[in-house]
């Protein structure tokens, strides 16, 4: 197996990722691959969000329209991710955290299209069904699951052990501290808008007692 690894990591396409310095090699991929994933974990992670009650005046249904655009930010991070693996095979395939990254990713998808065909199956186009607790557990495993995969794709950039832990404690503070702001952030905005509405409402009614 580690031969085999080794013959890979030597093939001339290997050592071109690894080796060159042009800009438009490693450095464009990785740029894709981080894009890739922004789209991926950005767009699955909203409609999530959504489902589980954050920002509940925005409709669900024409969401659907943005998951075409998930689905191809996950086609560009798989392509780039073959690539960037290719760059040092023996390393990456000798990981542990490796492959909890890449059994929490599929993971990921399949609760992710679990999610959207039980909210957006065909004919769901103008009135959704009502949430349901499934959905809401789907949704959950969804933000868990792509949470769980950076984390462990950020272990895989280290091979120190106190450097690993160190950045998984970091990893889970800033995803707190993310977590608690956006909450108290939305919770802070729905209260200013049913206040401004509630404003709006008194003084269309005082106009009225008025005339």
């Amino acid at each position: 197996m580690m031969s085999l690894l080794a013959w890979l990591e030597n093939t001339w396409l290997s050592t071109t990722l690894r080796d060159s310095p042009s800009v438009f090699i490693y450095s464009t991929i990785l740029a894709f691959h981080t894009i890739g994933l922004a789209f991926l974990v950005g767009i699955s992670a909203a409609i999530s969000l959504r489902i589980l009650g954050v920002a509940p005046r925005v409709p669900l249904v024409p969401l659907k329209k943005f998951i075409p655009i998930m689905w191809l930010g996950f086609i560009v991070n798989a392509l780039s991710g073959i690539l960037l693996l290719l760059i040092e095979p023996t390393r990456f395939l000798t990981m542990f955290d490796f492959y909890v990254k890449l059994v929490v990713i599929a993971g990921a998808a399949i609760c992710a299209r679990l999610l959207f065909m039980r909210r957006f199956r065909l004919g769901a186009n103008t009135n959704s069904p009502p949430l349901t607790g499934g959905d809401k557990f789907l949704a959950c495993m969804v933000l868990f699951l792509w949470g769980a995969a950076i984390t462990a794709g950020r272990l895989t950039a280290y091979d120190n052990a106190t450097v690993q832990r160190v950045t998984a404690i970091a990893t889970v503070e800033v995803a707190l501290v993310i977590l608690v702001g956006g909450f108290m952030a939305v919770r802070l905005f729905g209260w200013v808008c049913s206040q401004r509405s509630g404003g709006s409402l008194n003084r269309s009614l005082r106009e009225e007692i008025l005339k």
